[in-house]
């Protein structure tokens, strides 16, 4: 293996002596191990394929209505999927800069309110633990990969990142080669990763007001590569329900709590009518 790093983008320049063709190290260490990630042994193969048609059942009844009457499901508006996206972005660089502790709130990074509207934060809310539990995952497999992202991707000694341009075209190489061949929901979590790697890089430098456009970047992949791909594979929520089939979700703290109430105040509702029928029919006895 030689001495350059494991996430080497495609970008190439008009030198007047081309070095002879190497292997493509891009491509193996994200393309490969962020498809094999979501994948299922063939043994689990057909309980989990079970699982997600029991789990999707308006998927079908949309599918078979459509092959049957041609009738087809509304389609996401791509302004939609382009905002949740860009959301689903900020959020992501803003976990990933907390793990790696340099995350402060003068780096200007927007919240979900700041950003959608009411309709699509339940979107992110469903989608973002999806997306970031996998995220984590890809870069505790493969710290190689989603680290020093800047080094691996950037022609300049170091991976020294020059202007703030030049984040969102390395985000543009990087994404032409990841979905060159096909898009998967495994990529498509990739790119957030690698984004999130050079968030992380862009502030080690002293860059930190080059990740607006970093998120801009990534944004402009959804909307040029992914948006029709997307919209077809049921939208942002296609992601959840790829990641989790069997459509469960873990209780929260506020849930237990709500069901704690709700139990004690159907309890106190139950004495009290039982104290009020006992008086009624026995008034004697008071």
């Amino acid at each position: 293996m030689s001495g350059k790093a494991p996430l080497e983008s495609s970008l190439t320049t008009n030198n007047v002596s081309t070095p002879p063709p190497q292997k493509r190290k891009f491509s193996f260490p994200v393309t490969m191990h962020s498809s094999n990630l979501l994948a299922v042994d063939p043994a689990a193969g057909a309980a989990s394929s079970a699982r997600r048609r029991l789990s999707n059942v308006s998927d079908v009844v949309t599918r078979k209505l459509s092959n049957t009457i041609g009738w087809k499901a509304p389609a996401i508006p791509a302004h939609d999927i382009i905002s949740q996206g860009r959301c689903l972005c900020y959020q992501y660089v803003r976990s990933r800069l907390k793990r790696a502790g340099m995350f402060t709130r003068k780096l200007g990074l927007q919240r979900v309110r700041s950003i959608l509207g009411t309709s699509s934060i339940d979107v992110i809310r469903e989608v973002f633990p999806a997306l970031s539990y996998v995220g984590e995952e890809l870069e505790r497999m493969h710290p190689r990969v989603y680290t020093g992202v800047a080094r691996q991707i950037s022609r300049n000694p170091g991976g020294d990142l020059p202007s703030e341009e030049t984040v969102p075209c390395l985000m543009s190489a990087v994404a032409r080669d990841l979905f060159r061949a096909d898009i998967t929901w495994g990529k498509v979590i990739s790119l957030f990763a690698i984004a999130g790697g050079l968030a992380v890089d862009c502030v080690r430098q002293g860059h930190s007001d080059y990740l607006p456009r970093l998120v801009e970047g990534v944004t402009e992949v959804i909307e040029d590569e992914l948006v029709p791909w997307i919209n077809d594979n049921g939208g942002w929520m296609g992601l959840s329900y790829h990641v989790n089939p069997s459509g469960t979700t873990e209780v929260g703290i506020l849930e237990w709590i709500a069901i704690g109430l709700g139990c004690i105040l159907g309890i106190c509702v139950f004495i009290f009518i039982i104290k009020f029928l006992l008086h009624f029919l026995y008034p004697e006895s008071q």
